[in-house]
């Protein structure tokens, strides 16, 4: 007997329990694998083995009609019994040697892993794939922790990029959120998962098959996407379809001009210390704010803004849900997030919530001071530039001099996670991967008020929302607008020290002329 060649996009795990009550199992078997399922295993950790092995012959059946490998969770008794394709064990189970010698070389035979030492530890017993897990929290289990995609991403950067071992990732895996999976936990070497695992997304279902041919979809979209993805940093730039930094420059005036005719609308998820400051900072720039904590209308609200600015400055779990929920619409409807991470790094739950809120959805600009990008580089991993180097927070401010090679280290994250990097200072930083510009534009005076980092962000994310293609052309547009706007309102004759410069600041981002733009920006291309 050969060992089956199995296709692992689609891996069906069943369960009794979660079965939708207006079919039986044998009729969810069947309808998903008519919907595109390419592995089925069977779970039932409640039934004794005679049932269990009755069940399983009759799973055989259906599955051995369309050739689709069956595997047995847990129990090598049944799958011997029933001569099924192979086997899944846990951690917990009998080992992956153990069951390799009772299944023999031909057999499938999958181990759940947790952690990158586990799968390296399932490479070298002779696994032939592992089920990387949980991903998102499930009616199934209850974990300790979920690895969102950054864990999942972690642990296939443990397998080396050769290895001919094969990963699925389960845990809450969905139709609304697949893509995002694949796509977000590709590893840096090129490793992207082979497949998702899914049990109630499709037992649970109504329609097994339509849900599987969603969920089939989404997988192979976001493994196309991945793919891509990993090609171009494999060239290590895609200049030829990005504009240049000059002609980014260039587009300024038209940008803030556009921005003033249109006055995109951008919902803000803001801290309640500058909600009213960044409202009045979007208006004066030209685009026109609603700030609005509240999950219940987020979904309601992604249909109509242009752009969403996640702050989690004031944390509070009402804010945090609300984020979520209107993250997860605005990915849906394609609409740009701005993130900027206040405090990140300051407290426990401020970087447990950047994790989470990095996790849940795709941020298309970061935006943080030096302390804050430190903390995102710390939780999304890598062997970037200044690895080593950790920046201290204090409450929401960044300590000490920063990163020794501030470029380098918003070009790594921005390439790993796929999302334009603004890191403010001094000299602020912006990169997408492949462009990369330190902007020397800006005045002492903005670090000495309340809130003109947030400001910032609130800029960024009206450009973003005028610039849908160049997302890195709205944030050097959105920051530069903002510094020119300080330097100006500080040379102002009236301007005496921080409290006259606030409103001062405000009147000059209203006082932008496009022209100002170009003429004043000191703008220069980093190369790396």
């Amino acid at each position: 007997m050969v060992k089956p060649t199995v296709d692992y996009s689609l891996y069906l795990v069943t369960d009794s329990g979660l079965n939708h009550p207006s079919r039986t199992l044998l009729q969810s078997v069947e309808d998903s694998i008519l919907g595109g399922v390419t592995l089925v295993q069977l779970r039932e950790k409640n039934l004794d083995t005679p049932a269990f092995i009755d069940l399983a012959r009759k799973v055989h059946a259906v599955t051995k009609k369309y050739n689709v490998p069956l595997l047995i969770n847990d129990n090598l008794e049944v799958a011997l019994a029933i001569d099924a394709e192979g086997a899944h064990v846990g951690q917990d189970d009998i080992t992956c040697v153990e069951a390799r010698r009772l299944l023999g070389p031909n057999k499938i035979l999958g181990i759940s892993t947790g952690t990158p030492e586990e799968a390296q530890k399932a490479l070298a017993d002779g696994a032939d794939y592992i089920g990387i897990g949980t991903c998102f929290m499930t009616q199934t289990k209850s974990p300790k922790r979920t690895l969102g995609p950054i864990g999942v991403r972690t642990i296939l950067e443990a397998i080396p990029a050769e290895s001919e071992m094969k990963t699925v990732v389960i845990g809450g895996i969905k139709h609304d959120n697949t893509r995002r999976v694949v796509t977000h936990s590709a590893g840096g070497h090129g490793r992207i998962v082979d497949g998702i695992a899914v049990v109630t997304g499709i037992v649970g279902a109504q329609d097994a098959k339509l849900a599987s041919e969603q969920l089939l979809s989404e997988f192979r979209i976001g493994h196309e996407l991945a793919t891509t993805k990993h090609q171009n940093n494999i060239r290590g730039s895609v200049q030829d379809a990005r504009a240049s930094v000059e002609d980014v420059i260039k587009s300024f005036p038209q940008m803030l001009t556009t921005l003033r005719e249109k006055s995109p609308l951008t919902h803000h998820i803001s801290n309640f210390v500058v909600m009213n400051d960044t409202a009045n900072a979007t208006l004066a720039l030209g685009g026109s704010p609603i700030m609005a904590p509240s999950a219940v209308e987020a979904e309601d609200l992604s249909k109509v803004v242009s752009s969403v600015v996640l702050n989690i400055g004031t944390l509070t779990d009402s804010f945090v849900d609300c984020m979520y929920e209107a993250g997860k619409h605005a990915n849906a409807q394609s609409k740009p997030i701005v993130f900027d991470p206040v405090g990140a790094g300051a407290t426990k739950l401020r970087e447990e919530t950047t994790r989470k809120i990095l996790n849940a959805m795709h941020v298309d600009i970061i935006k943080g001071n030096a302390g804050e990008i430190s903390t995102i580089a710390k939780i999304i991993g890598g062997s970037g530039p200044d690895k080593t180097e950790t920046i201290t927070m204090r409450g929401v401010d960044s300590l000490g001099s920063g990163f020794s090679n501030p470029a380098a280290v918003v070009q790594a994250i921005a390439r790993r996670e796929g999302a334009v990097v603004a890191m403010t200072g001094v000299t602020d930083y912006v990169s997408d991967g492949f462009r990369t510009v330190a902007i020397e534009n800006g005045h002492a005076y903005q670090g000495r008020i309340t809130g003109s980092g947030c400001m910032i962000a609130s800029s960024i994310a009206s450009f973003a929302a005028i610039s849908p293609n160049d997302h890195f052309a709205a944030a050097v547009a959105g920051i530069l607008a903002l510094n020119l706007a300080g330097e100006h309102a500080a040379a102002r004759v009236d301007v005496h020290g921080p409290g006259t410069f606030r409103a001062a600041f405000i009147d000059e981002m209203a006082n932008l002329t496009p022209q100002q733009m170009l003429d004043e920006a000191r703008i220069k291309t980093v190369t790396i």
